[in-house]
C-alpha cells in the first residue's frame, strides 16, 4: 500500500530562518562536577527524567522527579545503575514510558551487537531486564528506543554494516523502524518507517505526549556531518508528514536526543558547540509543539484502608472494544497520568486483581481530566427466595462453591426467604439451593470479570414439584361438561384454577406436590361436588399446612377424599360423582366446622358455605333439608339440641347470603344416623357432619 506525505506549508518551512540555536539555558539540570551529559529523555507526563552522564569514561545515569515546575531531587539510585553494577550491563539510550514506570533502553546482547530491553516498576520493585524479543531485535544493532506516550508503539533505530563504498557520516546513522504493541504483550515485527521520513542516517526518535509527533535526530544535507533535530507528525495510521528541521535549536554542530517536558512546554536535547556537548533547554516554536490532547491523572486507592492501589487502565474504543491503549496506576502511591488523542467515546477500565472495576465512558476534550477512583474488594449479594408460582418466601438450603471448592462463606438470614452474604471478589461462585418438595435451583455468579457494583441483588425463583391430577366427573348426561375448580389450600392467597371437562366428563391439572387441594365441580341441574385432596401424600400436605404463615392448622375436621386412586406413573385420578337435582337426593357438605360444643359457625366453614350458596342460586327451583349430625358421645337430648342448633346456624348463613328462608328446612338428627360405625376417633369425624337433601324441585 502505498504511503501518503504531507507538504509543511512555506510559512512553517521558513520559520525563524536563523542558523544560530537559540538556546534558554544550558545544563538544565543539575550535573555532578567533573561529569558531562551524554543523554536525556523525559517521561510523557513531564514528571521524571533520566539523565545519563560520563565521568572518566564511564556511563551513569541520574533520575530527577518534577518539584515546583523544575526537575529535582537527584538521585544515581535508580535500576539502571543497579545493571551496571550487579551485571556488567551497560545500558545506552534509555526511553521512559509516559509515567516512568518502564524504561526501554539499548544494550550489548553479548555479541557485540545491542538489543532493545525492558525493565518495569511492579509492585515497588524493578524488574529484570527483558529483551523484546526477535519481532525487534536482529542481528543488527538495535539502538534508541522511544516508547509512545500511548504504550501501542515503540519506534527505534536500527544500525547496519555499511554497504562496500558506501561512505557513513556517522557511526550513529541507522533507519527508524517502528513496532505495535499486541493485546497479548508481545510486539508486532518492525518495519521500517518509510522515505522520506527516514533516509538512512537517522538516530534517537522521541514521541511527544500527543503519541503523533515525533522529534529525532538525522544527517540528510549533502556534505553535512552533523545530526540537527527533525520534526515530523502522523495524522493517522499510513500518513507522515515530510520531516522539518527545527533550525531555531539547531546549530552549527552535532544536535541530538530530543526531548519535550509537557509541563515546561520546552524543549531539551544534547547540544554541540566546537565538538563540546552539554544539554539545553530552549523554546519550541508553536508550528513544531505537540498537537493539543487530553491529559487523565489521579490517585486509585482501595476503599476501605484508604491505600494506594495500583490498577491497569484500558482505553477501548466505545463502538468497536477495541483497545486502544494501556496504562497503569503507581503501585506505592497509586497516582496514574496519561494522555488520550482523537475526540471519539472512549471506555477507561481501571482495575485490579480482586477488586472492582472502575469504567469511565469519556470523550476526549483537550484538557486536563483529573479524577480519584476507588475499588472495593468485596461484593454484598441478597439473596430473595420465592415460590416461582404464589411468590411466597420460602426458607431454604444454600450451598455455595468458589472456583468448584466448597467455601465458608457465612450466609445471613434477614426474614423469611431472605439472605445476605459477602463475597470476596476475584472468584467464580455457583449457588445450590434447595429446599423439599421444590427442583433446585441452580446459578453462578461470576466475581472473576468485571464487577462495577459494590451489592446486587438476585431473585431465585423456586419451581415446586408437581403432580398430574385426573379428574372423571361421573352422572353427567352423555355430552354434557362441567366446571372444575381447584384451591389450593396450603397457599396464604388460596391460588384457584379452573378448566371445563371435555365431554367425556374428564379434565386433568398439573399440581404442586405436597399442597393441600379442595375439588370443587358446579353444573346446574346437578349437586355439587366439594373434596380435599392431598394427591397421596397426606403426612406433606399436613405438615405444609402447620407451617403456612407460621400457625398450626387443626386438620381434625379437613376431609381427605376417598375417591382418589393412585396411578402408578405417578398421577392421581379423583372420581368424582355428581347426581342431578332430583327429590331425596342428598349431598354432603365437606368441612363445615364449629366450635368445640358450641354451634357457631367456625371461619373456616365460609367457604364451604359460599360454594353452597353459588349452588342454590344457580339451582333456584329446589327447595333444600339441612341436616345436622353428631358421634356418640354425649347425651342423646344434648347432641338432639346440638345438631337442631347447629343445622339452624347453616340456615342462617346461607339466608343472610340471599337464600330464600322459603326453601330452607333445618332439622338436627343428633347421633341417630351415623354413616359409620363410632368405634374410633376418625370415624367420629365422620360422623358430625352436614348434610343437604333436596325435598322438592318445584319452588313455586
Amino acid at each position: 500500500m502505498k504511503k501518503k506525505y504531507l507538504l509543511q506549508t512555506l510559512g512553517a518551512v521558513m520559520i525563524a530562518g536563523s542558523s544560530v540555536a537559540q538556546i534558554n539555558t544550558q545544563n538544565p539540570f543539575p550535573i555532578p562536577e567533573g561529569s558531562k551529559a551524554v543523554s536525556a529523555n523525559i517521561s510523557g507526563n513531564g514528571q521524571h527524567a533520566i539523565v545519563g552522564i560520563e565521568k572518566d569514561g564511564q556511563t551513569r545515569y541520574i533520575s530527577f522527579t518534577k518539584s515546583g515546575g523544575s526537575f529535582a531531587n537527584p538521585s544515581e539510585n535508580n535500576p539502571l545503575n543497579d545493571l551496571i553494577d550487579k551485571k556488567s550491563v551497560k545500558p545506552l539510550d534509555p526511553s521512559l514510558s509516559v509515567d516512568g514506570s518502564q524504561i526501554y533502553f539499548a544494550a550489548d546482547n553479548g555479541s557485540g551487537n545491542t538489543d532493545i530491553y525492558v525493565i518495569r516498576r511492579q509492585n515497588g520493585k524493578w524488574s529484570d531486564m527483558t529483551a523484546l524479543g526477535d519481532s525487534i531485535n536482529t542481528a543488527a544493532q538495535e539502538r534508541y528506543p522511544a516508547i509512545a506516550p500511548d504504550g501501542n508503539t515503540l519506534y527505534f533505530t536500527r544500525i547496519a554494516q555499511a554497504s562496500k563504498g558506501v561512505t557513513i557520516p556517522d557511526s550513529r546513522c541507522g533507519t527508524l523502524y517502528m513496532s505495535t504493541h499486541k493485546t497479548d504483550g508481545s510486539w508486532t515485527r518492525a518495519k521500517d518507517i518509510p522515505e522520506p521520513v527516514t533516509l538512512g542516517c537517522d538516530a534517537a526518535p522521541y514521541v511527544a505526549p500527543d503519541s503523533r509527533t515525533i522529534y529525532f535526530a538525522s544527517i540528510r544535507k549533502e556534505g553535512r556531518e552533523d545530526f540537527d533535530i527533525y520534526y515530523t507528525y502522523r495524522p493517522d495510521a499510513r500518513t507522515w508528514m515530510i520531516p522539518i528541521p527545527i533550525d531555531t535549536i539547531n546549530g552549527q554542530y552535532h544536535d541530538l536526543m530530543p526531548a519535550y517536558d509537557y509541563d515546561g512546554k520546552q524543549f531539551y536535547y544534547l547540544h554541540s558547540e566546537k565538538k563540546t556537548d552539554y544539554l539545553a533547554k530552549a523554546d519550541i516554536p508553536s508550528n513544531f509543539m505537540p498537537k493539543a490532547i487530553t491529559r487523565y491523572s489521579g490517585k486509585t486507592i482501595d476503599r476501605t484502608t484508604k491505600k494506594p492501589l495500583g490498577t491497569d487502565i484500558k482505553v477501548n474504543d466505545a463502538f468497536s472494544s477495541i483497545t486502544l491503549a494501556q496504562f497503569n496506576s503507581d503501585e506505592i502511591t497509586g497516582e496514574y497520568d496519561f494522555f488520550l488523542n482523537g475526540e471519539t467515546p472512549v471506555f477507561i477500565d481501571f482495575s485490579h486483581p480482586g477488586y472492582s472495576h472502575n469504567i469511565v465512558e469519556t470523550t476526549p476534550n483537550k484538557q486536563e481530566n483529573k479524577q480519584d477512583y476507588d475499588f472495593f474488594d468485596n461484593l454484598d449479594l441478597q439473596l430473595n427466595v420465592f415460590d416461582s408460582d404464589m411468590f411466597d418466601a420460602l426458607e431454604s438450603d444454600i450451598h455455595i462453591k468458589s472456583n468448584g471448592k466448597d467455601t465458608t462463606i457465612k450466609i445471613n438470614p434477614i426474614a423469611t426467604g431472605r439472605y445476605k452474604m459477602t463475597l470476596p471478589i476475584g472468584n467464580n461462585y455457583a449457588f445450590n439451593i434447595t429446599k423439599d418438595l421444590y427442583t433446585d435451583y441452580d446459578f453462578n455468579l461470576d466475581l472473576s470479570q468485571v464487577v462495577l457494583f459494590e451489592s446486587v441483588e438476585k431473585d431465585a425463583e423456586l419451581i415446586s414439584s408437581k403432580i398430574l391430577l385426573h379428574v372423571e366427573v361421573r352422572g353427567l348426561d352423555p355430552g354434557e361438561t362441567a366446571d372444575v375448580s381447584i384451591v389450593d389450600l396450603s397457599t396464604i392467597s388460596r391460588y384457584t384454577t379452573s378448566k371445563t371437562t371435555g365431554t367425556d366428563g374428564n379434565t386433568e391439572f398439573w399440581l404442586r406436590k405436597g399442597d393441600l387441594y379442595q375439588v370443587n365441580i358446579a353444573k346446574k341441574g346437578y349437586t355439587m361436588y366439594n373434596q380435599t385432596t392431598a394427591l397421596g401424600v397426606k403426612d406433606l400436605a399436613v405438615s405444609k399446612m402447620q407451617n403456612t404463615n407460621g400457625q398450626q392448622v387443626d386438620m381434625s375436621n379437613v376431609s381427605i377424599t376417598s375417591d382418589e386412586t393412585i396411578n402408578l406413573d405417578g398421577s392421581v385420578t379423583i372420581h368424582a360423582e355428581i347426581k342431578k337435582m332430583a327429590e331425596g337426593v342428598k349431598m354432603e357438605l365437606q368441612n363445615i366446622n364449629f366450635e368445640t360444643n358450641s354451634s357457631t359457625l367456625n371461619p373456616s366453614s365460609y367457604e364451604q358455605l359460599d360454594m353452597l350458596v353459588d349452588n342454590l342460586k344457580m339451582n333456584s327451583d329446589i327447595k333444600i333439608e339441612l341436616s345436622a349430625h353428631t358421634d356418640d358421645v354425649g347425651a342423646d337430648a344434648y347432641n338432639f339440641k346440638l345438631s337442631d342448633q347447629r343445622a339452624a346456624a347453616v340456615a342462617e348463613y346461607l339466608i343472610a347470603k340471599g337464600i330464600a328462608k322459603s326453601r330452607i328446612i333445618s332439622k338436627g338428627y343428633g347421633k341417630t344416623q351415623p354413616l359409620v360405625p363410632n368405634t374410633s376417633d376418625e370415624n367420629r369425624a365422620k360422623n358430625r357432619r352436614v348434610e343437604l337433601k333436596v325435598i322438592s324441585t318445584d319452588n313455586q
